[in-house]
């Protein structure tokens, strides 16, 4: 069976500001087909604002090495709405959480803001990329 994952904004910033192992060692693992990546386009959009103003020149290849990486989605309009009624707090978490609900059998949510998922149905799991990176491993 093919891993499906969507990767939350914050994998790709803690992966290239080097903030967190596990981000990066889930990235490779990505880059390796372990699993079959996506992402939300407005990922995109708020990686390019964070990563220009870090002042790195090298923001728009590692850009795009992240584009190749995914499969990007888009939100509808239909995903904002769900967000807006939500009891998510934080609306671009629950942005990113309904756009990814629109894809079909997808395994997991990957994020290390999992605090801020807590109203998550169970049709898939939310989960770090240390806590996947253990289960893969376990099941391997």
């Amino acid at each position: 069976m093919e891993i499906k994952l969507f990767l939350d904004t914050n994998i790709f910033l803690d992966h290239f500001f080097d903030r967190n192992k596990f981000s990066s060692q889930l990235i490779e693992l990505c880059e390796q087909d372990v699993f079959e990546a996506y992402a939300s386009t407005s990922s995109f959009y708020t990686m390019a604002y964070f990563l220009q103003k870090s002042g790195n020149r090298h923001y728009r290849k590692a850009m795009e090495n992240y584009t190749v990486l995914v499969t990007l989605v888009s939100t509808t309009s239909e995903n904002l709405y769900a967000a807006y009624a939500s009891r998510f707090t934080d609306l671009e978490d629950a942005f990113q959480y309904f756009t990814a609900c629109n894809q079909i059998n997808l395994n997991y949510f990957a994020t290390n803001n999992i605090k801020d998922f807590k109203y998550a149905d169970s049709s898939f799991s939310v989960i770090t990329p240390e806590k996947l990176i253990e289960k893969i491993e376990y099941e391997i």
